[in-house]
């Protein structure tokens, strides 16, 4: 192959790419629009004070547990020395996630994880999970906070929610709300809801099974391996109720 019909096939190749790229950015807006209309989106920064973790900030995960550090009541009948050597060290304190199944899971918590599903579970099959994985189902007062994959072959996503209640943002994040910042906690919907929501919306953007719309998001060459779409769910701390769901792509291969 001569220099000339090298740089005409490539050039072509990067055509085609930014065409794919600008459908792909078109989808993210018309699907963030979409959410808008379901849900209050925050801003990635919280109003009012400087914190020092944002809880709009999408490439942290909080940990896991209360995030006591104590000193811990000590009843009358105890041997202080005792009860406070018997103490488990940071027993009750934060705790990072972890890849083992047996040291991943949550010390004070009896629930949590994550879990990966497939496009089209039914919405009693996801309220299920929610409450076998101890989600605040039921709340209606939370923050959303919202992101779109450049690249999902290296994030792994497409459009992922965080979603943060009132509890975890005053006591995790330490972010205070005034009249203006109050105004993106109060949701229309349950928090349980909004995660049926989601992948309803997903799946209306992305179609379900080997969908066109997905065709080499994931790398896949439309033959031998073609995108479909799935999801992913982790309760990051089940105590204060902090969630993150995403859509995602896997490869379906002959």
């Amino acid at each position: 192959m001569n220099i000339t019909a090298l740089l005409l096939i490539l050039r072509r190749w990067r055509g085609e790419m930014k065409d794919l790229i600008n459908k792909r950015k078109k989808q993210m807006g018309e699907k963030h629009d979409n959410l808008e209309d379901l849900i209050k989106i925050s801003p990635p920064i919280w109003p009012g004070k400087k914190l020092e973790i944002q809880p709009g900030d999408l490439s942290l995960f909080a940990p896991m547990g209360m995030g006591f550090q104590g000193p811990f009541p000590i009843r009358p009948w105890d041997d202080p020395l005792s009860t406070l050597s018997g103490l488990p060290s940071g027993y009750y304190s934060y705790h990072s996630h972890t890849n083992h199944p047996f040291h991943g899971a949550p010390i004070t918590e009896p629930a949590g994880g994550v879990i990966y599903f497939d496009d089209g579970p039914s919405e009693s099959e996801v309220q299920v999970f929610l409450r076998l994985l101890g989600v605040y189902h039921h709340l209606k007062d939370y923050a959303v906070f919202i992101g779109h994959a450049v690249n999902p072959v290296e994030e792994r996503y497409l459009t992922q929610l965080r979603i943060v209640s009132r509890f975890a943002l005053a006591n995790v994040f330490r972010a205070e709300t005034d009249k203006d910042s109050e105004s993106l906690l109060a949701q229309n919907i349950s928090i349980g809801e909004l995660v049926w929501k989601f992948i309803e919306n997903q799946q209306k953007t992305w179609g379900t099974g080997m969908s066109q719309e997905l065709s080499g998001v994931m790398g896949g060459d439309g033959d031998w391996a073609k995108e479909s779409l799935c999801f992913g769910f982790m309760v990051e701390n089940q105590y204060h109720g902090i969630y993150r769901i995403w859509s995602r792509a896997w490869l379906v291969t002959k």
